[in-house]
Order: C-alpha cells, then structure tokens, then sequence
C-alpha cells in the first residue's frame, strides 16, 4: 500500500470515528457500536494486510471480544467462539498481557517462542478454530486520558507468496495512527453505552422514589419485572424482547412522581375527580422518558409506560386502544401490574388469595387481558404464584 493509500485510509477512518460521537439532543442516533468497531477492525487489518484481527474492550480487569474477523473461517464460527467471549488481562494472553503492561508488542513468528516470554500465547482459540496464528501485532487502546481500554489484535501479515510475514516495526506510524483512531472509537462508544446506562439508572432510582411516595415497597417493581420475564419466555419471546422487559418494566409507573402526594397515599378509595388525576400517569411517565430512539431500554419503558393501562377491550386507558393496537411489552406488563396488585397487600385492602387471583385474570381473558399473554400466565400460573408472599398483613387503614 502506498504512503497516498494509508493517508486515504487514515482520512476514512477518521471520518467514520466523528461519526460515532455521543449524538447530542435531537441528533441521530449513533451508529451500532459493533457496526463501529468492526469498521475499524477491517480498516487495521486492510492497513497491515493481516489476515485476521481481534478488537477487546477492558472491564473490570476482563478483556471481552467486540469484534474479531478472519478470512479463513465462516462468519457463523466467529460469533460463535469468539464475540463477548470474556479472559482475564493477565499473562495468560498475549492481548491479556498487552493490557496489563500498556505496550504494544510484535511476534514475528510464535514457533519461535521459547516458553521464557513474560506472557503465554493462548492456542485454546487455535485449537477451537483450527486457525493457527503464525505472525502477530497487538496494540493498547486508550482514551485520552492514558488508560487502556482495549487492545486491537492483528493476525498473519500476508506477503507477496501469501504466506505469513511479519508485521511492521511496533513505531510503524500507520499502525500507532490508526490505533490511536480506534482507541477514540472505543471511547466514545463506552462513553455513549455509559450514557445511556446513567439515563436508565436514573429512571429506575425516580421509579423506586414513586413506590416509596406511595407508602409501598421496591418489592412491587421486582415482582412486576420477575413476572413480565416469565410471562415473555412462556411466549417465547426473543432473548431481546425478555431482556428489554426485565429492564424497562420498573420505570411504568414513573408518570405517578407528577401525581399528588395526597391522591397516591390516600388510605380509601379515590373520588372520580382523584381517579382522574391517577389516570393522567401514563401520559405523564411517556413525556418523562421522552423520545430516546438511541436507547432501545428508554423506547421500550416509554411504549411500557404509556400503554399498561390499556385494555384488549380498548376500554382502558388514556388512548383507549383495542387489541393489538396496545404495544406487546405494554399488554405483558399490564397483566403483571393488576397481578401484583391481586395478589398483593395494600394501604386499602388485604392481598387476595392465589385462586381468586387466577379466577380474576381468566374473566377477564380477552376483555382487560390479550388472551396470548393470559394463556401464557395460566401455562406458568404456579411457578409465578410461589415468588408471592400472600400471607395477610396487618391492615395500615386507621380504625374508625
């Protein structure tokens, strides 16, 4: 490659990493993390004429692989041995050992090694892939702070015969400058994972914040969540659609922190002018959680929050949607939420006993409740019921 290509390549690259910065208010959700990361990877590897490469992300003293490419093996057998594959920075890798030390380190030929190395070439993937790594580069990744947060790893430089050569000097400036570029993609993507992470958290702790300001406990929340999981694997959900439920189910009632004090912990039943005021909390939990596309937990607790309240009969609330009109997540949490509200006790009322709650959910089959979600209920109807405590609990309603 000629010193014009690298420079072209540089530039490219450069370009795709401005596009993985954090998107500000109203941008465009950044591109897939992954997508990013395996960008750069088949840049360094095209740089270097490696034939294969590997990209890490440093966690907690993990390295975990984000992406890895070879030429020699089907795209099925990588993601199936490698990706999100975790070991630990130590001297047990040589990308381990890259980690811990912070320098990048060149192996011409590993049937040269003499076993005297500060760090052990692992054969283990060799072994799994029947791939063998002959010539090898492995560079830190860090921030601009100076930390490592990854290791970029490249594999068999080809030359003119095909056959593995060794890489470049470790100072080659083509190599430290496109390791520095995806230092700043990996960056700026933790950044953005860790962003969106904090939005979350935060919508949980506010979530958390309303079961107390309703005299109630973070008890209402897990078992919304733990129920909301079952009822997705009953339906065989995908592990994604399982996964966003456990995540995004706590924060439905986030519209009640805008509902007064007095309504929420009122110990009797509510007026029709209070009932109202309540029923306001779905649209009030959707302009909370907003309309972050970029984060698929927010969308997910946003469509959760605004439509658990909905009824197959179109005669909840406050949209009065019908059917499958009511967003899935919202039609499984909507069971989970009256659930938990059966079979638990309440400033107003003792919780109900297990057989009057699977009574009440089968008359209301195709009526409050998508007969789907209903049916997966009753498939699984004893396992949810043993995560409930029904004992009777003393009444908190004061004694006339």
């Amino acid at each position: 490659m000629t010193i014009n290509e690298q420079i072209q390549m540089l530039h490219d690259t450069a370009q795709t990493l401005r596009n993985t910065a954090p998107a500000s208010e109203g941008a465009a959700a950044a591109p897939d993390r992954r997508a990013i990361l395996n960008t750069i990877l088949q840049q360094a590897r095209t740089l270097a004429w490696a034939e294969a490469g590997s990209l890490y992300i440093l966690e907690k003293g993990q390295l975990r692989f984000l992406a890895a490419q070879n030429d020699r093996l089907p795209l099925a057998d990588i993601t199936r041995l490698l990706l999100d594959r975790e070991m630990p920075a130590s001297t047990e890798s040589l990308a381990g050992f890259v980690a811990s030390v912070g320098r990048t380190t060149k192996i011409d030929d590993t049937d040269a090694l003499t076993g005297n190395e500060a760090f052990r070439v692992n054969r283990d993937l060799d072994a799994d892939t029947g791939f063998r790594a002959k010539s090898i580069l492995a560079v830190p990744l860090r921030c601009p702070g100076g930390k490592v947060i990854g290791v970029l790893e490249l594999f068999n430089r080809i030359g003119p015969d095909s056959d593995a050569v060794p890489f470049p000097s470790v100072d080659d400036p083509g190599i430290l400058s496109l390791a520095s570029m995806a230092a700043v993609a990996v960056h700026n993507a933790l950044l953005q994972a860790q962003l969106k992470q904090a939005y979350v958290d935060t919508m949980l702790r506010l979530s958390a914040v309303i079961e107390f300001k309703e005299n109630e406990t973070v008890d209402h929340l897990r078992q919304v969540s733990n129920t909301s999981v079952l009822l997705a694997e009953a339906m065989d959900l995908s592990s994604n659609d399982v996964r966003l439920l456990k995540r995004a189910s706590p924060m439905h009632d986030v519209g009640k922190v805008a509902i007064p004090d007095t309504i929420l912990q009122k110990p009797a039943r509510l007026t029709v002018e209070e009932r109202g005021i309540v029923e306001t909390h779905p649209l009030m939990g959707a302009e909370i959680l907003g309309e972050a596309e970029e984060n698929e937990v927010t969308v997910a607790a946003r469509d959760i929050a605004l439509s658990h309240h909905e009824r197959w009969d179109g005669r909840g609330y406050p949209h009065h949607l019908k059917g499958e009109q009511i967003p899935l997540h919202g039609r499984i949490v909507g069971l989970a939420d009256v659930l938990d509200a059966l079979l638990s006790h309440r400033r107003y009322k003792q919780p109900f006993t297990p057989d009057v709650a699977v009574e009440a959910i089968r008359l209301e089959r195709g009526k409050h409740f998508d007969p789907d979600v209903a049916d997966a209920f009753f498939s699984i109807s004893d396992r949810l019921l043993a995560t409930y405590d029904t004992a009777p609990q003393p009444s908190a309603v004061p004694a006339n």
